[in-house]
Formats: C-alpha cells, structure tokens, sequence
C-alpha cells in the first residue's frame, strides 16, 4: 500500500465549498477516476481520504493537501492530477502528487494574503485604518474557543506581515501559527479593526502557503 500526497488549489466560486462538501467532491472525482485508492473497511466502505489543515469557509487556498492511500503500488502518481481534474468543478486543480515526506503534526504556520476593501474609500484609506490598529500596543478582538467567546491580544503574532494599497484594496499579508497546537484565523484582524473603526469591509483571503516549525514548505 501507497501513501500519496496531492496538492491543490481551491479558487473563485469554490471557495464558498465548505470542508464537510470538499470531501464528498473529492471523494466522487476518486470514485470516477478509477484510480486503485484503498477503501476504509467495515459497513460503509469509503475512499480513504485526509486533510492536513482544512481551509476555513470562504479562503481561497494556493497549497492544499489531502493524502490517499493507494492499493497499488506500481501505479504511476504522476496520472493522478489530470485524471481527477477531469471530474473537479471549476475551481478545484490538482497539481502535484507525490509520496508525503512530512506529518501533518509537523505543520506550524501559514502565510495569508487579504485583500481588504470598503466603500467610499480608496486602499491607502484603508491602510491607513489598518496600520493605525497593528501598531497599537494591543489589538484586542473576540475569538471563539472550546470554552466559549474569549478576548485575546493579536498583536503578539505580528511577527512577520507586510501591509501595502493597490487600488481600492489594502493587501495585509501576514504569517500566523496553523497547525494541531495552535491556530490563528486571519480574519480575527479584520473583526479586531471593525470593532476599533466601526466600519464595513469585504475581504478576499488567500492561504499561500503553508510551513512547518523551520520555515520550510509542507512536503
């Protein structure tokens, strides 16, 4: 039995597929792919299917993961990616397979670009709102926790970002721990800048990468 690693893009419209539909999409593109992928045993057997970091509701993802299990292991990988695009929905590419070579345990960070807008105002506007909020000595918002609404400091992750306009948008990129130990949402920011201006954004959110402890690319 094979392990398989295969990246893919989730872009446009198919950002608005939540990670509960995103399975059962990849799992018929497997089903019509014909590809020898192991099945899970027991009443209701199921391509066998996992994610390393799911995307939340509304991301666009440039570097997602998920991992197969093949039965046969002289199957060439490398037609994986043209035969499941053939069954994905626009928005959905597969472009890389190959055997994993890190776990997903050891995912520590991701790198995100936003895209924020508002009306009436142009992208250096927005900056301006922005940079004013990171570079207070706290920026305070409400995250959500197993326990319930909890406030918390972001400022402590502002480690690595950079901030810039283009047009009527204000593009913040910023690096942030993701990963089974901790994980920060980069829209905390955008809610923690609502509740300081008092104003209405729209937002496009890419995850462009994504790292482990050292830096480097997940493999």
């Amino acid at each position: 039995m094979k392990s398989v690693r295969l990246w893919f893009k989730k872009e446009g419209l198919a950002r608005f597929i939540s990670h509960l539909d995103l399975n059962k999409v990849m799992t018929l593109a497997i089903n019509r792919s014909k590809i020898p992928i192991w099945h899970t045993e027991g009443f209701n057997p199921h391509p066998f299917i996992t994610f390393a970091l799911p995307l939340s509701l509304g991301f666009c993802g440039e570097c997602e993961t998920m991992d197969i299990r093949l039965t046969d292991d002289e199957f060439d990988i490398s037609l994986i990616p043209e035969r499941l695009n053939g069954s994905l929905p626009e928005g959905i590419r597969v472009y890389r397979a190959a055997e994993p070579k890190m776990k997903p345990a050891q995912i520590s960070k991701a790198r995100y670009e936003m895209k924020i807008g508002a009306d009436g105002k142009s992208g250096g506007e927005i900056c301006a709102e922005i940079g004013s909020l990171l570079n207070s000595n706290e920026v305070i918002t409400r995250k959500k926790t197993k326990k319930g609404l909890k406030d918390i400091d972001l400022k402590p992750y502002l480690n690595d970002y950079d901030l810039k306009p283009d047009g009527e948008f204000a593009v913040l990129t910023l690096t942030l721990p993701a990963g089974s130990v901790e994980n920060i949402n980069p829209i905390l920011y955008l809610n923690a800048l609502k509740e300081k201006t008092g104003g209405e954004y729209f937002y496009i959110c890419t995850r462009r990468e994504i790292k482990n402890e050292n830096g480097d690319d997940f493999e």
